[in-house]
């Protein structure tokens, strides 16, 4: 893909997603896309226990056959996540023409799109690419920010959602006073109380910003 790709964020709750295959890459296709609240719908012959177990778990609409073309019709998303070059190429360009995005796990040819290494702890979700650059600095970079996303920086991040709500009602007509208290309460230091999951300690600075009406 293109060093110029334009990365954005998806709701795939929202869309139409089809996985062609029944491997193991399809399964970790299907379990990314269920964690972001998808429901694909996968296409293959067979599928490895993992990926059974999702479509049971999940409840997800499972076609036990090969490919036919019209099992593109509708859908936003294709996957082509099998391990037969010729059928990814026919996945994908059947995708295209039903006007489809469409990621190949093969090297066979070019993407519309990639999903980029990523980090989620609850609604904190960091998405990064090195562009193939190298596998290795890939790794090494979510390691590093695994520091920083860690749960108890997700857990913060629920709370500021609920908070949202509370400052937006008290301070409904004053954008400045609401601007204001975002500033006041994440600071550094906030960040730091939440990355390090002292839950009370965030908790304490919440109370003392709102308290300051």
């Amino acid at each position: 893909m293109s060093a110029a790709a334009y990365p954005l964020m998806l709701d795939v709750a929202r869309l139409r997603v089809l996985v062609v295959g029944g491997g193991a890459v399809a399964a970790r296709k299907v379990a990314g896309l269920a964690d972001a609240g998808g429901r694909p719908t996968i296409v293959a012959p067979s599928a490895t226990d993992e990926l059974r177990a999702s479509i049971e778990r999940l409840r997800l609409v499972w076609h036990p056959r090969t490919y036919h073309s019209m099992d593109v019709d509708r859908h936003h998303l294709v996957f082509a996540a099998t391990n037969d070059q010729a059928v990814n190429q026919r996945v994908a360009d059947d995708a295209r023409a039903a006007g489809a995005l469409v990621s190949r796990a093969d090297e066979g040819g070019e993407s519309d799109f990639h999903v980029p290494s990523q980090l989620r702890q609850d609604d904190v979700v960091v998405a990064f690419s090195t562009g193939g650059a190298s596998p290795l600095l890939a790794r090494r970079l979510r390691e590093r920010l695994a520091t920083v996303v860690t749960p108890g920086l997700g857990r913060a991040a629920r709370r500021l959602a609920a908070v949202r709500a509370e400052v937006q009602a008290r301070w409904s007509a004053d954008e400045s006073r609401r601007r204001a208290f975002w500033f006041d309460l994440i600071t550094p230091e906030f960040l730091d109380l939440a990355v390090a999951g002292r839950d009370d300690d965030v908790e304490q600075s919440i109370r003392r910003c709102l308290s300051q009406s």
